[in-house]
């Protein structure tokens, strides 16, 4: 656990620690030998509530210092906007990666009859409600679109582009088909 801390959140860790551990040690092994009767009847007044400080105050820190950081995950519609895309290199990717087989698309030259006419990409995400950059990031990485035009089958496009393209490509390749008719 304490690798996944941060640095700060170590040394608070390691300073509320250090600290209940030398009030332990004090109390157990120091004070006992200058009064052999520590903390007797005066002194648990003090020294039971500043052990009930002690302890809350472990706990505090290690709620405080013990949470783990939330990582920056780049939900669909995010992804692409983090990262600038490459139209040109976009194309490479639409090629590479097999789109012109079932999808048509003007500027790529592919005549696909299997999946939507990607020419017509910004009417679908105009009746999906949804801007242009969102609607395509999210059709590559979550298939099938949330629109798609009557006629097309919902359960062809494949479903790992997710995970077989790199954050970047997918970027280059809604950058691509964004740069359509």
């Amino acid at each position: 656990m304490l690798f996944a801390l941060s640095t700060a959140h170590e040394i608070g860790l390691a300073a509320m620690g250090a600290i209940f551990i030398t009030f332990a040690l004090l109390s157990s092994f120091v004070f006992p030998r200058f009064n052999p009767n520590f903390p007797g009847r005066k002194g648990l007044r003090w020294y039971i509530p500043l052990s009930f400080c002690f302890f809350i105050a472990m706990l505090g820190a290690v709620i405080v210092f013990g949470r783990e950081q939330k990582t920056a995950e780049a939900s669909p519609t995010e992804s692409s906007s983090t990262t600038n895309g490459n139209a040109a290199a976009g194309k490479t990717v639409f090629m590479s990666a097999g789109c012109g087989a079932c999808h048509t698309f003007t500027p790529a030259g592919s005549t696909g009859k299997i999946g939507p006419n990607l020419d017509a990409l910004k009417d679908y995400a105009n009746k999906a409600g949804q801007p242009l950059e969102d609607f395509t990031t999210s059709a590559i990485i979550h298939p099938p679109a949330k629109y798609v035009p009557p006629g097309f089958p919902t359960n062809v496009m494949p479903g790992n582009f997710g995970q077989s393209l790199t954050q970047q490509q997918i970027a280059d390749l809604v950058a691509f088909l964004e740069s359509g008719p």
